[in-house]
C-alpha cells in the first residue's frame, strides 16, 4: 500500500492532539517496512531522523507553525493534489481535520466532539465552522478513528454514521514520561519542592475555576499543608480572567504557560499530586502522563476519563468544590492512599502503549484497503505477520520496562 499521512499537525505547536499524532506515526514507520509512507508536511521535517527509513518519503511543502490560514488552504487544496500525484491508496489525517475535496480513500482521526456536546465553550465562528466541517469529513471518510468509547458514541450520534464506520483506538503515553522512572538531575534554577500540578489548556471545559476554589478551600481546612498550585498550559485571555478570581493564597498559585518537554517531565515527576478537574475529554492524556511519572491522580467522573483512568485515580464530581478539596487533602495527608494510587497508576499505564495503537491502526488501514479492492480484481492484502510480530514484541518489551 501507499499510505499518505496528512502532516499538517507537524507544523503546529505540540499540544495533546499533535503529540499523539506524532507518536502514532513514529511507531508506525518504525515497524512497518512493508508499506510505503508518504509524509506530506513542512520542509523542516525532511531532516527529522524519525522519518529516516527507506520506505518513508517526506514530501515537503511551504507550511509553517503559526500560519494557520496558509496551512488550512494547503490542507484543503494542495494536499489532495499531492496525494493524487503520488498515487496514494489511503490518506490518513491523524489530527481532527482533513481535506474535504479529497476523492480517494481516506481515514480521519476525530478526537472528540466537545464543540457539539458543549457549544457554549466555543466562539460562534469556531463552532459554526466545526459543525459544518466535521460531519462532512466523517461521512466522506472510508473510516473514522477515535480514541475512546465516549467519543465513538458521540460520533455515531452526531454524524449519523453506521457503527462499522467508526473504529475506537485508545491513545497511549509518550516515552518521555514512562522511561527512567528513577532519580534524575533537577533542571537548572529549579525552585519548587512542594506542589500540586495541573497540565492542560486554560479553557472553560478544563474547569480551572473549580480547581482554584478547591485549592483555596483545602488550604483553609488544612493549614498544615502548604503546597503551591502549578498550572501548565497554553497562554490565552482566560489566564487574566482566572487570575482576577484568585484571592487567598494567590502568591502560591503559579501560571507557567507552555514549557518544553524536559521541563514538563520534571514538573510531572516532582509533583505531590496531579489534579485534572475537566468537564469533558475525548481521551485525556495528562492523567495517564502523571501516572506514568509516578504521581497520584485526582480527576472527574465525566466523559472518557473513567474509562481511561480505571480504578487508578480518585474521581469526583467536577461541580463539587468541597468534594474536590476534601479529596486533594486526603491524598496529601494519607501516605497509604498515595502509595496505592501510585502503584495502581503504573499498572494502568501498561494498558496504553504506542505499539498497540500502531497495530490497531494498521488493522484499520488493511480493512479500508481491502474494502477498496473487493470491488476490483485486485488481491486482498493482510497485515504481514512480521509486522504484527514486531509490534507485539515491542509492546512486550515496553510492558517489561514498566514492570
Amino acid at each position: 500500500m501507499r499510505i499518505g499521512i496528512n502532516g499538517r499537525f507537524l507544523a503546529a505547536k505540540r499540544t495533546g492532539v499533535q503529540r499523539a499524532a506524532y507518536n502514532l506515526i513514529k511507531a508506525l514507520v518504525r515497524v512497518d517496512h512493508v508499506n510505503e509512507y508518504y509524509l506530506f508536511t513542512s520542509a523542516d521535517q525532511a531532516d527529522n531522523p524519525d522519518w529516516n527509513y527507506p520506505n518513508v518519503k517526506v514530501i515537503a511543502s511551504n507550511i509553517r507553525e503559526g500560519e494557520n490560514f496558509r496551512n488550512h488552504l494547503w490542507e484543503q487544496f494542495s494536499l489532495p493534489r499531492l496525494a493524487e500525484k503520488h498515487k496514494i491508496d489511503i490518506l490518513h489525517s491523524p489530527a481532527n481535520l482533513a481535506p474535504l475535496l479529497y476523492r480517494g480513500k481516506s481515514i480521519v482521526h476525530i478526537h472528540d466532539l466537545c464543540f457539539v456536546v458543549n457549544p457554549q465553550w466555543f466562539s460562534f465562528s469556531f463552532r459554526t465552522l466545526y459543525n459544518f466541517v466535521i460531519p462532512r469529513l466523517a461521512r466522506r471518510a472510508a473510516k473514522v478513528i477515535t480514541n475512546s468509547n465516549n467519543s465513538r458514541n458521540d460520533l455515531l450520534q452526531f454524524c449519523n454514521l453506521p457503527a462499522e464506520r467508526v473504529s475506537q483506538v485508545y491513545w497511549a503515553v509518550d516515552d518521555l514520561f514512562t522511561a527512567n522512572n528513577g532519580e534524575e538531575p533537577k533542571p537548572q534554577d529549579w525552585d519548587l519542592e512542594d506542589y500540586i500540578l495541573y497540565v492542560g489548556s486554560l479553557e472553560p471545559r478544563k474547569n480551572i475555576g473549580t480547581l482554584l476554589e478547591a485549592y483555596e478551600l483545602m488550604r483553609s481546612k488544612h493549614p498544615e499543608l502548604k503546597p503551591k498550585l502549578v498550572l501548565i498550559g497554553g497562554e490565552s485571555p482566560l489566564f487574566a480572567e482566572v487570575r482576577l478570581k484568585v484571592k487567598k493564597f494567590k502568591d502560591d498559585i503559579l501560571f507557567k504557560g507552555f514549557v518544553n518537554d524536559e521541563m514538563l517531565r520534571a514538573y510531572y515527576r516532582r509533583a505531590n499530586l496531579f489534579v485534572y478537574p475537566s468537564l469533558y475529554e475525548g481521551f485525556g492524556l495528562p492523567p495517564l502522563e502523571a501516572m506514568a511519572s509516578g504521581v497520584p491522580v485526582v480527576t472527574t467522573l465525566t466523559s472518557s476519563l473513567p474509562e481511561v483512568v480505571g480504578d487508578a485515580a480518585l474521581m469526583v464530581s467536577p461541580y463539587n468544590v468541597e468534594q474536590l478539596a476534601e479529596t486533594m487533602g486526603t491524598v496529601l495527608t494519607n501516605p497509604q492512599i498515595r502509595q496505592d494510587l501510585i502503584a495502581k497508576g503504573r499498572e494502568q499505564v501498561r494498558k496504553f502503549n504506542w505499539y498497540r495503537v500502531a497495530r490497531n491502526t494498521l488493522a484499520v488501514y488493511y480493512e479500508v484497503y481491502n474494502s477498496q479492492v473487493a470491488t476490483t480484481s485486485g488481491a486482498r492484502k493482510f497485515l504481514p505477520f512480521s509486522v504484527w510480530r514486531d509490534l507485539r514484541d515491542l509492546e512486550a518489551r515496553k510492558l517489561q520496562q514498566l514492570s
